[in-house]
């Protein structure tokens, strides 16, 4: 039991952890904000992201290989592949974000007056708000789960 319990432990952490660095993100993207330091810690806040993803994914597994309902049980149930489908959709969608800050960071370089348009502000702005609204349904399902549904 005592596993259980810190197994879901780190992973609630992992999963708030992705809830804290994902809304530090949207927070720095605004237009007329963003400027070389900013942008340098918007790529250091999307490190993170990727890395509380790899942590949710890592302590998710953990979970089910060595948590009190078992492989068995989890691995059939169809709430469990809903998580994962939805936070595999989330990390699909920050691999645009990851993408934008890298090109902005080289442009960034050859102009020290450099800033991203509003539009390219606005649609990084739109795809980090889209996974924020993704990521409430995961809390959801994981109730359920735990719960014994599905």
């Amino acid at each position: 039991m005592l596993t259980d319990a810190l197994l879901l432990y780190v992973h609630l952490s992992a999963m708030i952890g992705l809830v804290v660095f994902l809304t530090a993100k949207t927070s720095l993207t605004r237009v007329g904000g963003i400027d070389a330091m900013v942008l340098a810690r918007l790529r250091r806040l999307d490190a993170w992201v990727w890395f509380s993803f790899a942590a949710v994914l890592a302590s998710g597994v953990a979970l089910v290989v060595w948590g009190v309902k078992g492989p068995q049980w989890l691995l059939h149930n169809p709430l469990l592949w809903a998580k994962i489908v939805l936070l595999a959709l989330m990390a699909a969608m920050s691999l645009p974000s990851a993408r934008r800050l890298r090109q902005w960071s080289q442009r960034a370089v050859h102009g020290a007056a450099w800033a991203p348009d509003a539009a390219e502000i606005a649609r990084e702005r739109r795809w980090l708000m889209a996974q924020s609204h993704i990521m409430v349904i995961i809390p959801l399902l994981a109730t359920l789960l735990s719960h014994g549904f599905g």
